[in-house]
């Protein structure tokens, strides 16, 4: 049986917002462009079966199939072990090699199993590659929120209910929704993240759907789109409330009916595929606001998770910390700092208005500027410096709780890239004609120009 949580997976990015992953378990992948194939790469330069993919042991070996060749950097290869880390160029596309646990060697483990040691407190910390504990599912803590989205996912999991999943930016719906993946019958098939926020608005449908050769200008050959990547699998549709409204009717169909059509094709194309939805924005004002169809959202919205905010689960600052500190070690191959007591303090009572993300940033940040043998809270003040206090604000009892830490969120990122609004969308996660919409909604005065 094939363990819910994957050993090794391919990722591929097939297009600006569009990513597929594919789990490796004992039976052979085989990836090309043909219906045969289990990964999908449509490219001329890609043969019907270009490379599988199959498993010795605990190792993954990749063999080559076709005539334009397989390359592992820039040097084409007939057959090689695949170890963490690694990519390999297929056509255009760059895939990379993932192993949980590191790559699996034939040597005896240095630490028995089931005596490794407990992790130590944050402020305690000397990292080394290897010493970070194992998390379900990725999930980093142990408070209360944490235990009840972990439940929340086994339960849901095991369903084939659309799951609509909302949060605040930085707060972690995109490993809730990688989860429910992990945990379902889907495990073993592909999941594919498409971020509605990153596609142009004339774009997207033929990301969702596909299009034919010649559909439209720049439309040089057929293109499977997302939904036909994912069948069988999983689509994690990401910033849905950013979805142009001309084109929600056509998803909304695509869902009742399982079945799409391509952009410029007639055929009716049926599609086997569990959707789960993810949006920082309150989809019930955006309703009222005719920005988005009740009836989506309540096809979507069969199921619904909250991913709460990381200054509502302070408990799990530290533990974080720690994680990220182990993972830093692991890719730099050295000790890191520990984190002074002082410094344990100021992370945990900040607010972190960018939720993990931005305690990520931090502490990678901190380890390159500060002192080599432990971080001190001096060492954290850029936070204070670049996230200054919102100004006073008449409007706090219009808003609710929901929006007005989302307008400190802003603000603070807005602030960090010196009112860049460019920079603070990506960091935000959303499009910037996202962003200038809450500019407006909030009433958000910038300073200068806008860039």
């Amino acid at each position: 049986m094939i363990p819910a949580e994957p050993r090794a997976k391919l990722s591929v990015s097939i297009s600006n917002g569009m990513t597929v992953e594919f789990p490796l378990g004992i039976h052979e992948v085989r990836i090309g462009r043909g219906r045969e194939a289990d990964l999908m790469l449509l490219a001329p330069s890609v043969s019907r079966l270009h490379a599988r993919i199959f498993r010795v042991g605990n190792q993954y070996f990749l063999a080559d199939k076709s005539r334009n060749g397989t390359f592992v950097d820039g040097k084409k290869v007939t057959q090689i072990l695949l170890e963490g880390g690694m990519a390999f160029r297929i056509g255009p596309y760059q895939i990379h090699f993932q192993q949980e646990g590191g790559s699996p060697t034939a040597e005896p483990p240095t630490v028995a199993p089931g005596t490794a040691p407990e992790p130590v407190p944050a402020h305690r910390v000397r990292a080394r590659p290897g010493a970070a504990p194992s998390s379900p599912l990725g999930f980093v803590g142990k408070s209360p929120h944490i235990q009840r989205i972990l439940g929340e996912i086994e339960r849901v999991g095991v369903s084939d209910l659309p799951v609509l999943i909302e949060g605040e930016t930085g707060s972690g719906k995109e490993l809730v929704s990688r989860g429910i993946h992990r945990v379902s019958d889907r495990r073993n098939r592909p999941f594919v993240v498409v971020n509605c926020g990153a596609i142009s608005p004339d774009l997207i449908e033929s990301e969702l759907f596909g299009h034919e050769k010649g559909s439209f200008t720049g439309a040089t050959s057929q293109r499977k789109g997302a939904f036909e990547v994912a069948h069988g699998g999983t689509i994690f549709l990401d910033e849905i409330g950013e979805l142009p409204l001309p084109l929600q009717p056509k998803l909304l169909r695509s869902l009742e009916q399982k079945e799409i059509k391509r952009v410029g094709g007639n055929e009716t194309i049926l599609v086997d595929v569990r959707v789960i939805a993810a949006t920082n924005r309150n989809l019930r004002e955006e309703i009222a606001r005719k920005g988005f169809r009740d009836d989506l959202y309540y096809r979507i919205s069969t199921v619904t998770l909250s991913v709460p905010p990381l200054r509502e689960r302070r408990e799990d600052i530290l533990t974080l910390a720690g994680h990220f500190l182990r993972e830093i070690a692991e890719k730099t191959g050295r000790p890191v700092p520990g984190i002074s007591p002082a410094a344990a303090d100021f992370l945990s009572s900040f607010d972190w208005p960018g939720n993990v993300r931005e305690l990520r940033n931090a502490i990678q940040r901190a380890v390159v500027m500060g002192g080599e043998e432990r971080l001190e809270s001096g060492d954290f003040s850029f936070l204070l410096s670049s996230s200054p206090p919102p100004p006073p604000d008449t409007d706090t009892g219009v808003f609710s709780r929901w929006e007005q830490a989302e307008k400190n969120n802003i603000l603070s990122e807005l602030s960090r890239q010196n009112w860049n609004k460019t920079r603070a969308a990506k960091e935000l996660g959303i499009a910037k004609s996202t962003l200038f919409e809450k500019l407006r909604k909030y009433r958000i005065r910038t300073p200068g120009s806008d860039r």
